[in-house]
């Protein structure tokens, strides 16, 4: 093979590869306004599992199974941004790891300290809604 045609073959590889399908999507762009999380609207690929991404580490107790958990969230739709859910002026309680949190919460709060922030986006198979969303989630207190 001559050397400029196994470059432009090389060149060609690395550019397909950079843009493959099997990208993971990362957490939108979250914007804060008046201390509240809201969600730029995403154009990526649906994901197939579950993305954690930590916004802020917490520096309190940390979250782990047979404690209840208080949490200020919101929720919104992975395609269009719009908000489904507002707990974020209301706190959110339940226990964790006990089944009765969603599991994408079981799986994703896992290890979290309280004062830390963290989006999960959700894939449809583990949504509530069976479309993909975004949590954005403040671990408020831990007891």
């Amino acid at each position: 093979m001559k050397i400029p045609t196994l470059i432009g073959f090389l060149c060609a590889a690395f550019l397909l590869s950079a843009c493959g399908s099997d990208s993971q999507p990362q957490a939108d762009e979250i914007v804060w306004r008046n201390g509240e999380p809201e969600v730029i609207v995403h154009h990526g690929p649906i994901p197939k599992k579950l993305i954690v991404e930590d916004i802020r580490n917490g520096t309190g107790e940390v979250l782990k199974k047979g404690t209840v958990g208080t949490f200020k969230y919101k929720e919104f739709d992975y395609k269009t941004g719009q908000e489904y859910e507002d707990w974020w002026n209301q706190p959110f309680h339940t226990s964790f790891g006990e089944g009765e949190s969603l599991g994408a919460w079981e799986t994703g709060l896992k290890g979290m300290k309280v004062g830390g922030r963290r989006a999960l986006i959700v894939p449809p198979a583990q949504a509530y809604t069976h479309v993909p969303v975004i949590y954005v989630i403040e671990l408020a207190a831990v007891r």
